[in-house]
């Protein structure tokens, strides 16, 4: 046991505590294991059960002998200091005491689960867990002063707590609302000598008389009757009649005589009447027959003369359900449930600053050096239901008035997306006009192009057609005249054979230079195609094809329409003139196809060799002018030409050009 002792004692230097505070904490909790004075007082009763008695020496007349009362007690306070010094040597084998958890007992006025007391509870708690670092056990007491203010039922409360924290007293004591704190400080040094008080919504006379006391502080609350009445008389004007609603419990009674004290201060020039505590059937009956040029101003309504209680939300919402009438209220907990507004104290933040004074105070700061606050907390709210049902415009409220439970709309609700829709619906219209005018651009510089390849096409058969002329009526003409002359000479040199066969000679070069261009000149231009149509015009070009080049040329002609514009005959003649051409350069074939048909849409043409053939994708990137030519010549007239070929298998030229629709 000294060795005990002396580990107990060795170890408090770890802790900064004195030996003295180390037992009497260690002792403290072995008293909320046991009660010691129960114990002791029982001991009679503990050392006479038959279990506990002891034999000691010889039966004596039937009676066993007993301990000394004084022998048992010692007894059992030894045990109890033995465990209190082992404990407290394991407590130690760690290093460390454990540091107990700070505790908050909140005393609330009302019963359980009313609104108001959840407004001051979810304040309290945040403010709880957001500015203290450890955790707190919150202790909750639904004390019910309201309803009951007996002296027995009081009593009961007194017995009740003073056994509950009396092992353990919290470190503050948070009593909410009038009555319970009235309960707190009538009761302090019975109750929580030792503990800090922060009070929670009490009104600035008894805050200020409270904070006098030992560390006592706290949150107080001023109701703004002035602020709620301006804004109803100015929403109001045709209603000159206030009717002050309220229970008639204790509570209520002292704060409906101060309402009507502060609105008597105001010399509003309204007609001011107070209904206390009546039954609900004849409030409901009272205000659907008075309703007109009268407002309501709800303090609270917990109990009405029959002795029936209610919650004042409950009430609120009986009235905007079955009565005409405005609904004012002084707090923000009766929002949303009927009342239309008016300058409202919030039971929540009134929570929240009792929750940051608490734990100011569980930090080590002084309640006397914590000033009060919350007096001036009161802002405009209003419910947008309500003045929608009165027709309240918005504007009219005083400024920075918060305006709550608004009626989701289709716009409010979907807007965003409707917006966002139409931006991007914008977005793409902007990008598809924008195609198109590209395209219409497009399109534009392609007839544009169209049109002047047409022009410079025109351009090309007007000057072919004169080059023509000029050859085959001037060039021809002269040619022809110096062969006659060159004729003529021979005749004259007749009798010189040298002279006569260089006559000669020349007489056959112009000959057969006058037949050249007379060639040259059909090549150029043909006036079979201007003459005959294009049928003869292409069949005339398979002769001389294969007069020329000996090749021979199979041409099948279909029936054709009698009226075929002559663009499309140009065209078409030019690609078959083009394409005979490059066979006579490039194919090395013996034998050439060409077919020329027709059917209700289309022109066909069609010219088939059987040579060597190309590579056409090395052709595409090498396309040279005779190909341009006739690609382009089939676009002008909005055809297409296609060429197939591959090396060893020939060629294939096809063109298809559209008639116009009133061809016969």
């Amino acid at each position: 046991m000294l060795s005990g002792y002396r580990h107990y004692f060795q170890q408090t230097a770890h802790t900064g505590e004195s030996p003295g505070e180390v037992l009497n904490r260690q002792a403290s909790r072995v008293r909320s294991w046991v009660s010691l004075s129960a114990w002791t007082t029982n001991v009679s009763d503990f050392r006479q059960s038959p279990k506990m008695r002891v034999k000691h020496g010889e039966r004596k007349g039937g009676q066993m002998m007993r301990l000394p009362k004084t022998l048992v007690t010692f007894v059992i306070h030894s045990i109890v200091a033995i465990v209190v010094l082992f404990e407290g040597t394991l407590s130690f084998a760690g290093g460390r005491v454990p540091r107990p958890q700070k505790q908050v007992v909140i005393l609330f006025t009302h019963r359980t689960l009313t609104p108001i007391n959840a407004d001051w509870d979810r304040g309290i708690r945040a403010s709880l867990a957001a500015e203290f670092d450890e955790p707190v056990d919150i202790e909750i007491e639904y004390l019910n002063l309201v309803r009951h203010q007996d002296a027995e039922y009081v009593r009961s409360w007194i017995d009740l707590l003073k056994t509950k924290y009396a092992t353990r007293p919290p470190d503050v004591v948070i009593p909410v609302y009038v009555p319970a704190l009235q309960f707190t400080i009538e009761n302090r040094e019975v109750l929580f000598p030792k503990s800090s008080i922060v009070f929670c919504s009490a009104p600035p006379l008894m805050a200020q008389s409270a904070h006098s006391l030992p560390h006592v502080t706290g949150v107080a609350f001023r109701l703004d009757y002035s602020g709620t009445l301006s804004v109803a008389m100015k929403s109001h004007p045709d209603r000159k009649r206030l009717i002050l609603l309220s229970g008639i419990s204790a509570p209520e009674r002292a704060a409906t005589k101060a309402a009507q004290e502060a609105i008597r201060s105001l010399n509003t020039g309204l007609e001011v009447e107070t209904w206390e505590g009546l039954p609900m059937s004849l409030l409901i009956k009272k205000l659907q027959t008075d309703a007109e040029k009268t407002f309501v101003l709800m303090l609270t309504y917990d109990e009405d003369s029959e002795g029936n209680h209610y919650s004042t939300v409950e009430v609120i919402e009986q009235l905007a359900s079955q009565c005409s009438v405005p609904v004012y209220g002084l707090y923000d907990t009766l929002l949303g449930h009927g009342i239309v507004g008016g300058s409202l104290g919030s039971a929540e933040s009134q929570g929240l600053l009792a929750g940051r004074q608490a734990v100011r105070v569980l930090k080590g700061e002084s309640p006397e050096q914590i000033a009060i606050e919350g007096l001036n907390s009161a802002k405009y709210k209003f419910d947008a239901r309500q003045l929608n049902r009165w027709q309240l415009v918005e504007s009219h409220l005083p400024p920075d008035s918060l305006v709550l439970f608004r009626e989701t709309t289709f716009w409010g609700q979907y807007g965003h997306y409707v917006l966002l829709s139409l931006i991007a619906f914008l977005l793409q219209s902007a990008i598809i006009v924008a195609l198109l005018v590209n395209r219409s651009r497009r399109v534009q510089a392609e007839q544009e192009a169209r049109a002047l390849a047409g022009k410079i096409l025109t351009a090309q058969e007007d000057e072919r057609r004169f080059l023509a002329r000029e050859m085959h009526d001037d060039l021809s003409q002269r040619l022809a005249a110096s062969a006659i002359k060159a004729g003529n000479l021979e005749q004259l040199v007749r009798g010189s054979p040298e002279s006569m066969s260089a006559v000669g000679v020349l007489k056959e070069h112009l000959v057969t230079l006058c037949d050249d261009v007379h060639r040259l000149s059909r090549r150029i231009h043909s006036s079979i195609l201007d003459d005959f149509g294009l049928a003869d015009a292409i069949r005339s070009e398979c002769v001389r094809f294969e007069e020329r080049n000996g090749t021979p040329v199979e041409f099948r002609c279909g029936d054709l329409p009698s009226n075929i514009p002559y663009d499309v005959t140009l065209c078409l003649y030019r690609i078959a003139q083009e394409s005979l051409w490059n066979t006579t350069k490039y194919a090395c074939t013996d034998r050439v196809l060409v077919e020329l048909n027709a059917d209700p849409e289309f022109l066909h043409l069609e010219l088939q060799d059987f040579g060597r053939g190309f590579d056409t994708t090395l052709a595409a990137n090498h396309q040279g002018l005779g190909l341009a030519s006739m690609s382009e010549r089939a676009r002008l007239v909005r055809g297409k030409i296609e060429i197939a070929s591959s090396p060893g298998q020939g060629v294939t030229v096809s063109v298809q050009i559209p008639l116009p629709e009133d061809l016969e």
